[in-house]
């Protein structure tokens, strides 16, 4: 699924701008980096990637990396040995710019996020890259500033996002959007020989903020609390648990925790992302409070039970509409809830709307 290869046609394709979330321990991020990196080589461009770890990511997906935060946009920024203006490493232009893919339209989590995220891609616009805005997810901005910063970098341009939630925020501040399926989706979801098997994925939360790391506004669920609706609900159907850990050391700190109130065989996945998309692809059930986890289980048939408020898995599981996503808002009602049994795949439309966005990327960054 995720795979280390070499870019092709370097020196004469275009070299293309990436601009998600990777490099932060996030299963859900590289999944969606990996789809945006095989559909831009596919179309004979040359992906070069933001990361806030530029040397996990490179080996991970086998791509030229700029770092993420201001050195490394003035890295991105520089002037290229006979360019057209802003070069990544090696004095190589870039071409183009992809702004997503992931959940990064927001200014809740901390006033420097968005500006992170969109100022590199604005500098470009402004040298007359052309810019597309692929496989975001959105929630209503809060601050005017963040609405111009916006406008100013995707107004007018294609941008295609993963749900109505997202296209409505997104219209919101002034920026027109089609609306596709998560990118997730249009990867290589079967489903697998099924397990007797809970895979539970959850972690801790950010509360909202301003200027604070996000590590010192980390909130979780009473682990007693969860122990025992999924001791219950495991002995209930005779099935083992298996803990995930979709956001690298905050959900295995998280996992530990849980795993000590539990019981003795309660398994705690390694860090490999295959393993962890493996086991939800052949498990008996899902429990999570992640998006992608969600994602992957309906893109292969697994029964999905959701325990979260977060708006981006309201807003998934009504997209979704399926019997196999059920949504809980109590911890105490999981132990005695109807499951389904595993099913044919739930996938929404919409995945080919960011794969047309991406061609068209390349096709003008060539002509450009």
């Amino acid at each position: 699924m995720i795979a280390s290869v070499s870019d092709p046609g370097v020196g004469t394709a275009p070299r293309i701008l990436v601009c998600g979330w990777s490099g932060a321990g996030n299963v859900g991020d590289e999944l969606l980096i990996s789809a945006v990196v095989d559909c831009l080589r596919s179309a004979g461009a040359v992906p070069v990637v933001v990361s806030r770890d530029p040397g996990t990511t490179s080996l991970l997906h086998g791509v030229e990396t700029v770092a993420w935060g201001p050195r490394g946009w003035l890295h991105a920024l520089s002037e290229g040995r006979g360019s057209k203006g802003g070069a990544s490493g090696g004095g190589a232009p870039i071409d183009g710019v992809c702004v997503g893919p992931g959940g990064i339209i927001q200014d809740w989590s901390s006033i420097w996020s968005l500006p992170g995220h969109l100022l590199g891609p604005l500098r470009l616009r402004r040298r007359g890259r052309p810019v597309v805005g692929v496989g975001l997810g959105a929630e209503p901005l809060r601050r005017g500033s963040s609405r111009r910063m916006l406008r100013s970098v995707l107004q007018g341009a294609p941008v295609v996002v993963r749900d109505p939630a997202s296209a409505s925020a997104m219209a919101a501040a002034g920026v027109d959007a089609v609306v596709g399926a998560d990118l997730v989706f249009g990867l290589d979801l079967d489903g697998l020989q099924r397990r007797p098997e809970i895979v539970v994925a959850m972690g801790s939360d950010v509360a909202p903020g301003r200027f604070r790391p996000a590590v010192r506004r980390l909130t979780t669920e009473d682990p007693s609390l969860v122990a025992a609706a999924l001791g219950a609900l495991a002995e209930r159907v005779g099935a083992s648990i298996a803990l995930a850990c979709f956001r690298g050391g905050r959900d295995l700190e998280y996992a530990r925790l849980l795993a000590s109130w539990i019981r003795r065989d309660t398994e705690i996945l390694g860090p490999g992302i295959e393993t962890q998309v493996d086991r939800i692809r052949s498990a008996r059930l899902l429990v999570s409070s992640r998006y992608h986890p969600v994602v992957i289980a309906a893109g292969s048939g697994t029964p999905a039970i959701v325990c979260s408020n977060e708006a981006k898995l309201d807003s998934l599981v009504a997209q979704l509409d399926s019997p196999l996503v059920a949504k809980l808002d109590d911890w105490s009602k999981l132990a005695a809830c109807e499951l389904a049994e595993p099913g044919d795949p739930v996938v929404p439309q919409g995945v080919g709307l960011h794969h047309d966005a991406l061609r068209r990327l390349v096709a003008d960054s060539a002509a450009g």
